[in-house]
This record gives C-alpha cells, structure tokens and sequence, in this order.
C-alpha cells in the first residue's frame, strides 16, 4: 500500500469516507420506521405468505439482515485487505444499491422470498462498515485514529438519525420508495467512492493474512478480547431493542415520544464524539477511556428502569455518552495493540461480533420481556459490566493485548 499517497490525501479521504458513512447508514435505517407497521396491519401481500403469522414474518424480514450482515462482515473486511479498500468498498455499496432496489421491486410486486433474499443481500454487502473503520487505521498516523473513528462514529449515528426521519416522512408514498431512495443513496456513495477515493486505497495490505476474519480467533488473546466485545454489544443491543417497549410500557410513549427520545440519545452521541472524546483522550489513555464509557453506559443503564418519566432522559444522556465513549477508544485500543494485523480483517472481526450480539440480544431479551421487560433491561446492564470486568483485568491485570504497546503510549500522552 502507498502510505505515502495515503498520508497525502488523508484529510480528503477522511472527508470522502465520512460522507460515504453518513449517507450509507441513513439508507441502511431509512426503512425501519416502515416494517414494523406494514407487517402490523397485515394489508400488504408480503404479509400473506403461506398463511403464516405477519408476527413471524416480521422477525424473519428482520432477523434475515442481521444474519447478512454477520456473513458479509466476515469476509468483506479481510476481503479489503487483499483486494484493496477502494474497490471492495465500491463492489459493495454497488451490491447494497441492488440490494436496496431488488428490495423494492419485492415490495411493488408483493414477492415475500424476494424481499427476503433482497434483504439478505443488502445485509452481506453492508458488512462494509468495516472497511471505513480499517481505513480509518490506514490514515494514521497523519490523522490520529481516535479522531478518525470518533467522527465516524457520530457519521453512523447520524445516519441512524437522518434515516428513520425522511423514511418515515416517505412512508405515505408507498414501501417500496424508501427502498428505492436508499438504493438512489448506496449508488451516490458508490460513484463518491469510486471517483475521489484515491487509486492508492486499492494496494494489497502486507502480510494480511488469508481467510475470513474468523481466522482471528485462532490467538488465545484475540479471543478473550472478542469475548468481552460479545458481552458488551450483547448487552448494548438489549437496550437498543427493548427501550422502545419499555418506553411504551412504563412510560405511556408513543411512537412519536419514542422517535424523539431516539433523537435525543442519537444527539448525545454525535455531541460526545466531536466534542467531549478529544478532551477524554489528552486526559486518559485508549484503555482508560473505553472502561470509562462501558462503566457509564452499565450504571445508566441499571438505573434506568426504575427511572421516572423526566429522570430517564438523564439516563439516555449519560448511556449515550457511554455508547460514545467506548465506540470512539475502543476499536483505536485493539488497533493499536495489533497495529501489524490487517485491519480490514480485524475491524470485520468487530463487527461480526457485534451482529452476533444482535441476534443474542433478540432472543435473551425476548423471553425475559415475557416476564418485564425491566429484567431485560438489567440483564443488559449486567453483561456489560462483565465485560468491564473482563477488560480490567485482561489490561491492567494480566498485561494482555500487547500491554507493553498500550502502555508506552498511555505513558506518553499528557496528563492535566
């Protein structure tokens, strides 16, 4: 790879993968205001399929994407580090406009198996997130790797903003435009990628190892980090699913209460990673900092269900700002520590686990919602704290993560 065209060009391509970001992540949420009531009211012919309950359609259309998601993260990630980010970023945000197209077409004609497949695929090709943060990694040192994975960060949560927002003001316009809008989105993104990422983001990556990001898992550390990345997406995804419905639950919202509690705790996200992370990492260290935002996220959480109906916005602040912290230092901590692994590979390794919490977080909040959903809640503050747990002794205890790498940085970063 030509580092030094890369470090040239780094602000620019930080620019062009942040617009990408942005863009990409608001046609990815642009239909999730729509599925859950057009599966509802059980008018639509996709609704229809073999008899079968709209209820069990529905978590198919919606477990389907995830499980594209945990496939296409696999490999799209390591796929980048031998084939080049530039032109696997573009294959796949060309694959994601199909996906997105082929989705509407399903909608238009009421093809439930389309739609079905449409939504695996755009599922696989979205698994390109970790392509964006791997180059991330390839802008350092020009741009340091926190500021770069703190933007994209708020770039994401942006998207998770704008998305729902125009799909659900789209909505009256029939299903299948918001999937035609966010194809029309991926093909912008694609012709952004294509013409002004530039030709040096294609070189092979040196001693990129081959396979799948799965190959990671073979180091005994890799593991044990992955491990705590799993409790802690685990129970990061049962709040993210079931706050909703404890919302609704415990606090008489509606959908439009639930949709401006979601703009709240999204803002909270965006100001934390522009503002409020670069102040955390002159005064603490990469490791310091992401225990710091899951302890923050954990107690929020905890508190959260015996919260009142102004109380719980304090709540969604400080996990907001939690979500923030650990998305902006941790993902530059494991980088940092394996700087002479691929990063595609290993960014994708990230990512998958976080999908893979996804589907765990539907299940195990699923059957504890049967007995309340506060249960669910706690089990989610509760996982996340093991994953403190791990973290703290896995770094400050056992020296593990190439502690000697994280160590000599953390003594040299100063200290007010």
């Amino acid at each position: 790879m030509n580092t030094t065209e890369i470090q040239d060009n780094a602000q620019q391509i930080l620019a062009v993968t942040l617009l990408v970001t942005l863009i990409s992540v608001a046609g990815i949420a642009l239909p999730y205001p729509i599925l859950a009531p057009l599966f509802s009211e059980a008018s639509s012919p996709l609704t229809q399929f073999m008899q079968l309950p709209p209820e069990l359609l529905l978590g198919i259309v919606l477990g389907i994407y995830p499980l594209g998601i945990i496939i296409g993260s696999s490999f799209i990630g390591a796929l980048s580090d031998h084939l080049g980010r530039k032109r696997v970023l573009s294959l796949t945000l060309l694959g994601s406009a199909l996906g997105y197209g082929l989705t509407g077409l399903a909608a238009a004609s009421g093809n439930f198996l389309l739609f079905c497949l449409a939504r695996l695929l755009t599922g696989i090709c979205e698994g390109n997130i970790a392509i964006a943060r791997a180059i991330a990694t390839d802008l350092h040192p020009k741009i340091d790797k926190l500021r770069s994975f703190s933007l994209i960060s708020a770039m994401g949560y942006g998207g998770y903003l704008l998305g729902p927002l125009v799909g659900g003001q789209l909505a009256f316009a029939g299903t299948e435009v918001v999937f035609y809008l966010a194809a029309l989105a991926c093909l912008v993104c694609t012709l952004l990628s294509h013409g002004l990422l530039p030709k040096a983001l294609d070189a092979r990556v040196q001693h990129a190892d081959k396979g799948s990001s799965l190959v990671l898992l073979k180091d005994a550390q890799l593991r044990r980090f992955f491990l705590l990345y799993l409790l802690l997406t685990l129970g990061v995804n049962i709040y993210y699913e079931f706050y909703p419905l404890w919302l609704v639950q415990q606090q008489d919202y509606s959908a439009v209460g639930i949709s401006w509690a979601t703009v709240f705790l999204t803002s909270c996200m965006i100001a934390t990673s522009l503002m409020f992370n670069p102040r955390l990492q002159r005064r603490f260290s990469q490791a310091q900092a992401g225990l710091l935002g899951m302890l923050l996220f954990s107690l929020a959480l905890a508190m959260l269900p015996a919260s009142g109906h102004f109380s719980f916005l304090l709540c969604f602040a400080l996990m907001g700002m939690g979500i923030a912290i650990y998305n902006g230092f941790l993902p530059a901590y494991i980088s940092t520590a394996y700087e002479h692994r691929a990063q595609g590979q290993l960014m994708g390794m990230l990512v998958t686990i976080f999908c893979v919490g996804n589907l765990l977080a539907a299940i195990i909040g699923s059957l504890l919602s049967l007995l309340a959903v506060q249960w669910a809640l706690l089990v989610g503050a509760i996982t996340v704290l093991l994953a403190c747990m791990v973290f703290f002794h896995g770094h400050f205890k056992a020296g593990l993560w190439q502690a000697k790498v994280a160590m000599a940085q953390e003594t040299a970063l100063p200290r007010h």
